[in-house]
């Protein structure tokens, strides 16, 4: 039976129609996935990759957050008489990872999406930072910002998946394999290893992880300038260099330099 919705603009909807490379999805998530390994799926829409989920983790709890009123109904017949599947009728935006009936679910979930593209820096900084993070996240994004996620030259965005987490690209996926079709090319990133073991180090300094951000931001901000201009730093190893070749753990000594010598 063929499940169809329109794809409605307002949303960023682009549906993957191809079945083999949602099976590729699935099948690069199995080495993230144990038996009682929850799976969170952002956006099903007509449930193809959700029907995939199902069928090879049969005996995993897997969470759909959708926020489209027509697809409700079409997922509910579709997959009617599943216990192990909790359909939430919700924006993304709204979901809170870190209520307490969510964190019950502990560490041990994996965020599985194929996404709308204008969300994507929210639902990366959302997890990412959440108290209660995923140990891995295996989203479709634009080929651009993929690729600039992994990049060795770093930006803001791919700080913040090094900081968290690994990434990783798994595979490209030409535009082609939607419908509608979107104007770009896009690809499998994956996040694996999340964790906050870089500021759990650094217990001695109150709010670390939140004056690391304000420390990189303010830095990114004059991204063409030297850290010694916009963060008054004398430091003779990072003040000539620009925050395009500051790694994680040198941010963390950045920002204890300046918090440490009460110059931020």
């Amino acid at each position: 039976m063929e499940y169809h919705l329109e794809a409605k603009k307002s949303l960023g909807q682009n549906f993957l129609k191809n079945t083999t490379i949602i099976k590729k999805i699935a099948e690069e998530s199995k080495q993230y996935i144990s038996d009682k390994t929850t799976i969170i799926e952002i956006g099903p829409g007509t449930g193809e990759l959700t029907a995939e989920i199902l069928n090879i983790f049969p005996k995993n709890k897997l969470i759909c957050i959708e926020a489209d009123d027509r697809a409700i109904p079409l997922l509910e017949g579709r997959f009617e008489g599943n216990s192990n599947l909790s359909l939430i009728h919700q924006d993304i935006r709204k979901f809170d990872i870190d209520s307490k009936e969510y964190t019950k679910i502990g560490t041990d979930y994996i965020i599985i999406a194929n996404i709308p593209y204008y969300l994507t820096g929210f639902i990366f900084k959302k997890f990412l930072e959440a108290k209660n993070q995923p140990k891995t996240m295996i989203l479709m994004v634009q080929k651009e910002i993929a690729d600039r996620g992994i990049d060795k030259k770093m930006s803001l965005f791919s700080l913040g998946l090094k900081t968290y987490g690994e990434p990783y690209i798994f595979m490209k996926v030409s535009k082609g394999n939607f419908v509608p079709a979107p104007k770009v090319d896009s690809a499998i990133l994956v996040i694996k290893n999340i964790n906050k073991d870089i500021f759990k180090k650094e217990e001695g300094l109150l709010d670390i992880e939140k004056k690391y951000w304000e420390t990189a931001k303010k830095a990114f901000n004059s991204k063409r300038k030297q850290l010694g201009a916009t963060l008054k730093i004398s430091d003779e190893k990072y003040k000539k260099e620009r925050p395009e070749n500051i790694m994680p753990v040198d941010w963390i000594y950045i920002t204890k330099l300046l918090y440490n010598n009460d110059n931020a």
